[in-house]
């Protein structure tokens, strides 16, 4: 009882909940793991976020942070219940710099709400996790998300300059740099990615930003082997460009689309599509 008031104190009574009904969205993502979580706790500043994790850490409480909950792998689950940080509400894009080609942002702000700021600017952030509309850019960095485009443009791995973390004990640590080259010390950035939040709370991310193509073009191919499908990819991969998207369908996956969907495809053993850009 003491640590819910201790919680309420640091955040206010609007952004904590331990209803039920509040708490059963917490307890799942989309993988089939399921764990309801004591309470959940929406902070709107790192000082918050380090409190809450200070206080957790006295009392001997499991935390999970938590973006859109979009996950495949059952990172946001509270397997050991605990308290949810769901970082949504710190979704402030804090600094473009189109001339040092970086953007600082909260960790709560949504992928595609980055990239529509950006476009304005003829900018992009090009990792696509196929939940962009709604993933966020902490649960990103904490995934290494990809997507389509990782053949030509990688993973969010690629693209983190810095993180702003709070760690374990609710100090709060600074990592990588604002330029495109930094070659001194630790790269400890690279230690957070991937590790979904298991080393620490990450609550601002410094992204590397690409001028936005202005040319693309799509194209499909069907095989009638699947093993001439995969020697059309190294062909494509060795030819000396690079696409920007290459996905292989098998026949199963056709038939999948098919049945669930009204796109008319052609029967095959494969099919690939691909997208190149400049």
């Amino acid at each position: 009882m003491f640590a819910i008031q201790k919680l309420i104190e640091i955040v206010g009574v609007e952004n904590f909940t331990d209803q039920l009904e509040e708490l059963v969205p917490y307890s799942y993502d989309a993988s089939m793991n399921v764990h309801r979580p004591d309470a959940a706790v929406w902070p709107e500043s790192i000082e918050q976020v380090s409190k809450i994790v200070k206080l957790a850490n006295e009392f001997k409480i499991p935390v999970v942070p938590r973006g859109a909950g979009t996950s495949l792998s059952g990172g946001v689950i509270p397997i050991r219940g605990g308290i949810i940080i769901d970082l949504s509400r710190m979704n402030r894009i804090l600094e473009v710099s189109i001339e040092n080609r970086y953007a600082r942002v909260q960790a709560g702000v949504v992928c595609d709400d980055l990239n529509r700021e950006l476009a304005k600017r003829g900018f992009t952030f090009p990792p696509d996790p196929a939940s962009s509309t709604v993933a966020t850019l902490g649960g990103n960095v904490a995934t290494n998300a990809g997507g389509i485009k990782g053949a030509k443009y990688g993973t969010t791995r690629d693209y983190v300059l810095g993180l702003q973390v709070v760690l374990p004990t609710g100090e709060i640590m600074h990592t990588g740099s604002y330029t495109m080259k930094c070659v001194s010390g630790y790269d400890l950035a690279k230690l957070f990615i991937g590790a979904e939040g298991t080393l620490g709370v990450i609550t601002e991310v410094t992204l590397k930003i690409n001028p936005l193509p202005r040319h693309a073009m799509t194209a499909v191919a069907t095989y009638a082997k699947l093993e001439d499908a995969g020697k059309a990819i190294f062909q494509t991969m060795t030819s000396g460009v690079i696409p920007s998207v290459m996905e292989i369908l098998d026949k199963v996956t056709l038939k999948s689309i098919k049945e669930n969907t009204d796109i008319d495809l052609p029967e095959a053993e494969a099919m690939i599509l691909t997208e190149t850009d400049g």
